[in-house]
């Protein structure tokens, strides 16, 4: 009992040091790298107005060709 106990102090205090050499390896990383939301954001926001417009002018179209690939796909 007293050796698997043992056991269990040594684990726990490896797993200690490398969790601290983890977050102390990660911890630069991560705040050197903040990003740039906003833009990531306005280009999501555009993006999807963009289909939104796009989809709106051509949907019968768009409809018609899709159509047609899966015609010629099952006649494969």
């Amino acid at each position: 009992m007293r050796e698997c106990k043992r056991m269990w102090v040594r684990m726990r205090g490896a797993f200690t040091r490398f969790q601290g050499r983890v977050c102390a390896w990660v911890k630069p990383q991560v705040e050197a790298e903040h990003g740039d939301v906003p833009g990531w954001v306005l280009i999501t926001l555009m993006t999807a107005a963009l289909v939104v417009v796009i989809w709106g002018v051509a949907s019968d179209r768009l409809v018609e060709i899709f159509n047609r690939a899966m015609d010629s796909l099952s006649a494969i």
